[in-house]
């Protein structure tokens, strides 16, 4: 599955049957009506005109449920547990178009979002990614600059494209800690994967196909792929949001990808530990 930024299909998003509201007929009786001015007679076809004004700016309002998960994703990563718990579920479910029996993983609850510990003092305009991870969502930061797992990272950020996934980069910098680049910009997977096999990182920034790719990459006997998730304690969920408010969770491009790395990657460890863990940034 290719990745990209083409949204012009975000109407596809989510299938769902949409009903017209009734139209709403008006018949004037006026046969037994005073005459009036020219400028104040209104007929019955003015009136249907004005009624399917008002009908169509209703429709305009109307909270539907994709627009309901659009607008939530907006704003999921400043929401409570219990609101970032119920947005991701939708969007998983959605995206892998999954019901009923299909539905094997355990739904997401509160428990499986870490939350800041201190206040961020920051405006939305000013999010800084090296005060989120010093903000209390890593069980230690000590223990972060001396990871030495192979193969899995304790952190994964997750974003949207390269070019946001560099943006991040730039902004942690200053831990002075060693990141995997996982995103496709100057490497292909096998580099990535030598990478992986050869270096031990904290963290490791990436795109979902890329990041899907390498789970899937040179599996050995325990199903583990070229990047692992056995060891990795956070799930980085980067809300930055594009042109058109859509965020890694709700574009077209990334979200079944996006999707599809959690149910393959991150599912299996929930349902082994409980100390690997969502957070919306």
């Amino acid at each position: 599955m290719a990745g990209g930024d083409d949204l012009e299909s975000d109407d596809d998003y989510l299938n769902q049957d949409w009903h017209d509201d009734e139209s709403v007929e008006v018949a004037v009786d006026d046969s037994n009506a005073p005459e009036e001015t020219e400028s104040k007679k209104r007929s019955a076809s003015d009136l249907e005109e004005e009624e399917d004004i008002v009908t169509s700016k209703k429709k305009k309002k109307q909270k539907t449920p994709k627009n309901l998960l659009l607008e939530t994703g907006r704003n999921v990563a400043d929401s409570s547990p219990d609101v970032q718990a119920s947005f991701l579920w939708t969007a998983f479910t959605h995206a892998l178009k999954l019901k009923g029996e299909e539905i094997t993983a355990e739904k997401f609850s509160p428990k499986h979002f870490a939350q800041p510990k201190q206040k961020i003092d920051t405006s939305k305009y000013e999010k800084s990614m090296t005060k989120y991870l010093k903000s209390g969502v890593l069980s230690s930061m000590k223990r972060m600059k001396k990871w030495k797992v192979e193969k899995s990272p304790m952190v994964i950020i997750v974003s949207s494209s390269a070019l946001r996934s560099v943006a991040i980069l730039k902004d942690i910098s200053s831990l002075n800690i060693r990141v995997a680049k996982l995103f496709a910009k100057h490497m292909n997977v096998s580099d990535q994967v030598s990478m992986l096999e050869n270096n031990k990182y904290a963290v490791a920034v990436g795109t979902p196909n890329r990041l899907l790719k390498l789970i899937q990459t040179d599996r050995d006997e325990d199903g583990d792929g070229a990047l692992s998730l056995e060891s990795t304690e956070l799930i980085i969920i980067d809300c930055f949001e594009d042109k058109k408010k859509f965020t890694v969770c709700t574009m077209n491009d990334t979200a079944p990808d996006m999707m599809e790395f959690i149910n393959q990657g991150v599912v299996p460890q929930m349902k082994k530990r409980n100390n690997i863990k969502f957070g919306f940034f």
